[in-house]
């Protein structure tokens, strides 16, 4: 977990670095191209991935430090699912990143050939479980009481009054908001008899990251800052939570009769 003062950090040294090397190896894949395609290919194949998200990380961090915004809301009375488009990508990615290296890598020896393997095994998992609904299992739910958290087998909720603070940060370079509580005592998990297991899941949180409850923002598809502004607008303001309320669709007038 980073924590600092500045929650939307402008690009580090190691940002652009990895940004360097990645575009320094796609350039070499693609100049052994002609002369080597095996080589060429698994170079392309292994580091044009990694330059690309070397890219969107640095231009998530620039947008993070320019976007403005005065005010944010959250659509309350419904769960905020994990994006399944993520998954998707990145279980494609690594399908036929896994595939290209057991084609094209076999100069590279067996312990090569086994980690691609390896690699589609896990790109088709997460494809087929994305595909199937089976995962992400993940939600998030904002309520004029609290914030419902969504996890596999059991929800818990959070009221506001029990939140102590929340900060922005960064887990393994990905934006995260971290929420400390005062304690848990206030919060109801159902069905009830997972209580342990959801206390369990924070008190694991908070020896892994520092808190017992962290939410990486862009698997939901919003962005940090604005996330970070509505929740804490709402912590601040309790008459704000009001809006968070379920909102109902008016009922269709009848027609009048002529």
């Amino acid at each position: 977990m980073t924590v600092s003062d500045t929650p939307y950090p402008r690009p580090g040294l190691r940002d652009w670095a990895l940004l360097a090397i990645g575009v320094v190896f796609v350039i070499c894949g693609a100049i052994l191209l002609p002369h080597n395609r095996d080589v060429g290919i698994v170079s392309l194949a292994m580091f044009g991935p990694c330059t690309v998200v070397a890219a969107i990380i640095i231009l998530r961090k620039l947008r993070f430090r320019r976007l403005r915004a005065l005010k944010a809301e959250i659509v309350g009375g419904v769960p905020i699912r994990q994006s399944r488009v993520l998954v998707i990508a990145s279980g494609a990615t690594l399908t036929v990143m896994g595939a290209i290296f057991i084609l094209f890598g076999h100069s590279y020896g067996p312990a090569f050939l086994v980690l691609a393997w390896v690699i589609v095994v896990i790109g088709a998992g997460l494809l087929i479980g994305a595909l199937s609904g089976w995962w992400p299992n993940d939600s998030i739910q904002f309520d004029p009481q609290g914030i419902t958290f969504g996890r596999t087998g059991y929800t818990f909720t959070v009221p506001w009054e029990a939140i102590a603070r929340v900060s922005a940060g960064q887990f393994s370079n990905n934006p995260a908001v971290f929420m400390w509580l005062h304690d848990n005592s206030s919060i109801v998990v159902h069905p009830v008899e997972r209580r342990l297991r959801a206390l369990k899941h924070l008190a694991w949180n908070t020896g892994w990251t520092g808190a017992p409850i962290f939410i990486l923002t862009s698997n939901y598809g919003m962005d940090q800052p604005l996330f970070m502004i509505a929740l804490e607008r709402y912590l601040a303001e309790p008459a704000a939570r009001a809006e968070l309320a379920r909102r109902q669709i008016p009922a269709a007038r009848p027609s009048a009769q002529t």
